[in-house]
């Protein structure tokens, strides 16, 4: 039988993990991120999510409009 998780449950795994990681190796994502290959790193995570933003973004905002089309409109109570 398939467990499902919620974000919750993902967030708090995350966060033991990351305690877990700093008590015991001593390892901090603060650190990692301010080193320079860390710095590098983000840096070029940032551009490949750009890039295909870039790509993914006309089609995106089409569906979206379609999907918004469908949507019943919201009436004002005042």
């Amino acid at each position: 039988m398939p467990r499902n998780k919620g974000f919750i449950g993902w967030l708090m795994l995350d966060i033991i993990a990351l305690a877990f990681l700093k008590y015991f190796f001593n390892w901090s994502v603060i650190d990692a991120a301010n080193s320079e290959q860390g710095k590098n790193t983000i840096k070029y995570v940032k551009d490949v999510l750009n890039v295909i933003w870039f790509y993914v973004r006309p089609s995106a905002l089409y569906i979206w409009g379609i999907i918004v089309t469908f949507l019943p409109a919201r009436q004002s109570i005042l």
